[in-house]
């Protein structure tokens, strides 16, 4: 999208996701033992349609992909296609991340 010039719309506080902002947050919270990890998953989509479909389910890239023009959709899913190569069955897996974060509240 930003190849193309379209700005996705962010959470609100996207910097606050990454791993040392999380750690700071809570042990600036007076939290005790926090601990962080990474958590990684695989997800694998019959084909590209599913991936799209499922794509368009976010609430940040939903109304950012409504508002583009119908050929500039069809240039972005060309694009994106490109990227993320199927298997011999048509099959897309996609990997992603997420950061987690737990303490503890201090005992008095």
């Amino acid at each position: 999208m930003r190849a193309m010039g379209v700005t996705p719309i962010n959470p609100p506080s996207a910097e606050a996701s990454r791993i040392e902002a999380m750690r700071a947050l809570w042990a600036g919270a007076g939290l005790d033992a926090v601990e962080t990890r990474e958590i990684t998953v695989q997800r694998t989509f019959a084909d590209f349609e599913e991936f799209w479909a499922t794509s368009l389910l976010g609430s940040s890239i939903r109304p950012t992909v409504a508002a583009m023009p119908p050929a500039d959709i069809e240039l972005l899913k060309t694009r994106v296609r490109t990227r993320l190569p199927a298997d011999a069955a048509g099959r897309i897996t996609y990997e992603s991340r997420a950061n987690a974060i737990k303490g503890r509240v201090p005992r008095k």
